[in-house]
């Protein structure tokens, strides 16, 4: 049984803040409610840091809004994404908001300039949803674990 988007969401949200928490940084859920961020960090001498959190279930793509991915580049924001795969230990992908966005340009047109998006919905036949595209997985599978990424604590 497919398990449904939320709580893929969800286990992905808390599992980065638990593995963050364990790495000594401090982690403040957003619950939704800020644009572009799940996570609020900092380390004990006060460096702050935000995290977009992604959640899959399969090594396919996913899916994320246009925004964060053409927007103004965030050198504090990080996009980590949470392979949950069934009866897996889970597996993290780390990207700066600059390697997102250069995965994306990198995606994002053919040899020709023509645009190649990758949308929700167009692999299942699904009405495509504008703004939401997606990074496939060879574009941040080799991102795995990569901790280091994040502040230093002093």
């Amino acid at each position: 049984m497919a398990r449904e988007r939320q709580y893929t969401a969800w286990a992905a949200a808390l599992a980065t803040a638990a593995e963050l928490s364990r790495r000594s940084y401090d982690v403040t859920i957003t619950f939704g409610n800020t644009p572009k961020v799940d996570l609020l960090c900092s380390v004990p001498d006060g460096k702050q840091f935000k995290v977009q959190v992604k959640g899959i279930s399969s090594r396919n793509a996913l899916f994320i809004q246009k925004h964060f991915l053409e927007g103004t580049l965030e050198p504090n924001l990080f996009l980590v994404i949470v392979l949950l795969e069934d009866n897996k230990p889970f597996q993290f992908f780390i990207l700066t908001h600059e390697e997102a966005q250069e995965a994306w340009r990198a995606i994002a047109y053919d040899s020709t300039g023509s645009p190649v998006l990758v949308k929700r919905g167009q692999r299942k036949g699904l009405p495509i949803k504008e703004g939401c595209e997606g990074l496939l997985w060879g574009s941040f599978k080799n991102h795995e674990n990569r901790w280091d990424k994040f502040p230093k604590n002093m």
